[in-house]
């Protein structure tokens, strides 16, 4: 016989999973904002960028928006997140879980027709950028991308 499932503890793990996630993925922006330079080169054209004020302006930017997808993720799972409109985080954590997916497997479906001789990156890109792409990058974004679906999930069948 099969055991119900349990609904009186929230699975939270995923939200702090989603949280972690864009809070590492937030320093490696800063990192490289500030002028670190270790794994630009697995970057698509991070290296030829290194130092453009208008790269930089990127990075400090998307390490701000990983900040803020790290406190939604937050509040998938903390008290406080209760307090805010559902639809709305509903909405924006839907959003991030469908943009990170996609990215990831925007990464991964790149990296392996590149990886195959079917696309080419331009002359200046280093050869393995496509690499890191397809096996490092695409999965860590799917993954992030999955934590944020679950948390998003788990939320949504809570909080109704």
């Amino acid at each position: 016989m099969e055991k119900p499932i349990d609904d009186t503890l929230p699975p939270v793990w995923a939200g702090y999973t989603a949280s972690a996630w864009m809070i590492v993925f937030a320093a490696m922006s800063f990192y490289w904002a500030l002028g670190g330079t270790a794994g630009i080169n697995t970057v698509s054209l991070g290296q030829e960028l290194a130092g453009d004020p208008w790269f930089i302006t990127l990075l400090w930017l998307t390490g701000i928006l990983k900040i803020g997808g790290g406190i939604l993720a937050l509040a998938l799972v903390q008290s406080w997140g209760q307090q805010l409109p559902r639809q709305l985080v509903l909405i924006l954590a839907w959003g991030v879980s469908v943009l990170l997916v996609l990215h990831g497997g925007d990464f991964i479906i790149q990296g392996a027709l590149t990886e195959n001789g079917l696309i080419g990156f331009p002359a200046f890109a280093a050869w393995t950028t496509a690499h890191w792409q397809t096996f490092v990058w695409g999965p860590w974004w799917l993954l992030g991308g999955i934590a944020f679906c679950a948390a998003t999930w788990n939320y949504q069948r809570r909080s109704r």
